[in-house]
Parts: structure tokens; C-alpha cells; sequence
């Protein structure tokens, strides 16, 4: 897997693109006989944006909630997705997964950085 950033405007938005190889381990055991980029993982890309744009550290990512979560396509080996996430003036982020121009995934979620414990 290949992730470009192409913009971020941190505290605003980001653009990155995704490209998937043939050869992702996942695609080996999730379907071998119709290899299917799990959903979940692509949720977990859209998150990785967002926290990116709030400057949340991947070790430090505290999700605290979800909405309106939709696949509506499927991400197979070869195919290349656009990641776009926007924060809203209530901090929510508001994100989605492109492929070819249409949406595969859609996610409202709220991030916060999680604090030390000590």
C-alpha cells in the first residue's frame, strides 16, 4: 500500500491518495478467491487523515465517536483511492474515500489526542 499525502491544512482539511498492491498481505486471506480490501482498514485510513489534519500523533489517536458510516463500494487489488476529510466548526470530521470519482466510503467521526497516563 502507497499512501500520498497531497495537502494538509492542519486544523481544516486534507487530500491524500491511496494506491493498493496485488500484493497486500490482506488481500491473501480476505477473500483469496475475491480479494476485498477490508472496510474496516479503509475506515482506519480516513481516521489516520483526520487525526493528521488535527495534529494528533498515530500512537496518540482516541476515537470518540462514529457517524454516519457508509461502504458503498468495494476496494479491490490495483485499485487506487482519494482520501478528503474537512474539520467542522464543531471539530467533527467529516471524511470520504474516493475511487474513479465515486464514493466507496463515508464517515463522520470526532478524534481526540489521547493523553499520557502517570
Amino acid at each position: 500500500m502507497e499512501e500520498i499525502c497531497l495537502r494538509i491544512i492542519e486544523g481544516i482539511e486534507g487530500y491524500c491518495r491511496v494506491n493498493f498492491s496485488r500484493n497486500e498481505p490482506v488481500f491473501s486471506v480476505h477473500f483469496p478467491d475475491y480479494p476485498v480490501m477490508p472496510g474496516v482498514l479503509l475506515l482506519d485510513l480516513l481516521i489516520g487523515l483526520g487525526a493528521r489534519i488535527r495534529g494528533i500523533p498515530p500512537d496518540k489517536i482516541f476515537v470518540k465517536g462514529l457517524n454516519k458510516v457508509r461502504f458503498r463500494q468495494q476496494v479491490r487489488p490495483g485499485d487506487q483511492i482519494e482520501l478528503e476529510a474537512r474539520v467542522t466548526e464543531t471539530r467533527l470530521i467529516r471524511g470520504r474515500a474516493l475511487k474513479d470519482g465515486r464514493v466507496v466510503l463515508e464517515a463522520e467521526f470526532l478524534l481526540q489526542e489521547e493523553e499520557d497516563e502517570g
